[in-house]
C-alpha cells in the first residue's frame, strides 16, 4: 500500500507539472454549446468551438470542430470533464482539417444524473501552450 500510494503522488506531481506550462484562460460561460458554435477571442485572434449533435446526445458519436483563427498551431487537444459529479477524463487529439480547422470524434459517457455539467478544454500547442474552457450541460432522457 506504501508503495502505491508513493506512485499515486508521484505521477499527480508529474501531472501537475505537465500542465504548468499551459495558460488556462478563464472558462467561456456566456455561450451555450447546444445552441451553436461558441466563440472566445484571443489576444491575435480567436478560438470557436462547436459540438454536434448540438443537443450532446449522451452515449452517441460526437463530432468536435475547432476554428483556431490568428494564431499557428501544431496540435489541439479537447479534454472533457464532469463539473457535478466524476466522470473521468475523456481526452480527444483532433487531426487537422486545414485553414485553422481541427475535427475529432468522442462519446460522453451516461451518468447518474438528469442534468449533467461538463467542462470541454481546448488546448492548443503553440509553442507556449493556452487551454480555454468552455462549460455545457447534457440532459438524460
Amino acid at each position: 500500500m506504501i508503495l502505491a500510494a508513493v506512485a499515486s503522488y508521484t505521477a499527480a506531481r508529474w501531472w501537475q507539472e505537465r500542465d504548468a506550462g499551459v495558460g488556462r484562460r478563464t472558462p467561456v460561460v456566456e455561450c451555450d454549446l447546444r445552441l451553436g458554435p461558441c466563440r472566445r477571442p484571443l489576444d491575435e485572434g480567436a478560438v470557436t468551438l462547436a459540438i454536434t449533435p448540438s443537443d450532446i446526445p449522451l452515449m452517441r458519436p460526437l463530432i468536435l470542430d475547432v476554428k483556431v483563427e490568428g494564431a499557428d498551431v501544431s496540435s489541439v487537444l479537447v479534454e472533457i470533464r464532469g463539473l457535478n459529479m466524476d466522470m473521468g477524463l475523456n481526452r480527444v487529439r483532433l487531426q487537422t482539417a486545414g485553414d485553422g480547422a481541427w475535427r475529432g470524434e468522442t462519446i460522453l459517457p451516461i451518468c447518474s444524473r438528469r442534468r449533467m455539467e461538463w467542462e470541454a478544454s481546448v488546448r492548443l500547442d503553440n509553442g507556449a501552450g493556452i487551454e480555454i474552457p468552455y462549460r455545457f450541460i447534457t440532459l438524460r432522457r
